[in-house]
């Protein structure tokens, strides 16, 4: 008889348990690598001091298959060293590093968050290791970027979006009343 209630137990505590988040990385790639060494060996050997580097990051994620849910998300970095003394490039690293992956158990209106958000960090080590790499091999000291807050790179870009969305109608709402004025100036004419 308690082992009917443990079984009951179990089952009801299943029940209650929300469904978890599924992400399932189908493969992990670059689509793009280029390292630029502008003002090499003159920067290599001519003893300019570190660099002032700036890392520009983004994200793009599209649907591969949406009825199964799998996309494709890439983080785009380009990082451009400079010597200010100089007033040259150091060296500049663009890369495309990104992934395929199907989400189950993810509800539509949390599906960019999970690609703009979640996939990005899971897919930052990795891209910055490509990185350091490339500058190593390109004759400099290993670049190691700071961890980066993807959370706000999206509230930035729905900001973004918003703003656009309510600028978009604006500009539609003032063409409507255009319309409708000189509507109402021809049928004054017409009268």
């Amino acid at each position: 008889m308690s082992e009917n209630l443990n079984g009951a137990e179990q089952n009801t505590q299943s029940q209650q348990k929300p469904m978890q988040t599924q992400i399932q990385v189908h493969s992990q790639y670059i689509k793009d690598l280029s390292f630029e060494n502008p003002n090499s060996p003159e920067s290599l050997i001519s003893g300019w001091g570190a660099p002032e580097t700036n890392v520009q990051v983004n994200i793009q994620y599209r649907p591969l298959n949406e009825e199964k849910q799998m996309f494709e998300v890439v983080l785009l970095y380009r990082i451009e060293a400079k010597n200010k003394e100089h007033d040259k490039a150091v060296f500049i690293v663009e890369l495309a590093y990104g992934c395929t992956v199907t989400l189950g158990n993810v509800a539509k209106e949390h599906l960019e968050p999970v690609l703009m958000i979640e996939l990005p960090k899971l897919l930052f080590p990795f891209s910055r290791e490509i990185i350091s790499s490339a500058v190593v091999q390109g004759g400099y000291p290993p670049l190691f970027i700071q961890p980066i807050n993807f959370e706000a790179i999206y509230m930035q870009k729905l900001k973004q979006s918003q703003e656009q969305q309510k600028a978009n109608k604006e500009t539609t709402d003032t063409d409507e009343k255009d319309e409708v004025s000189s509507d109402s100036t021809t049928d004054k004419k017409q009268a």
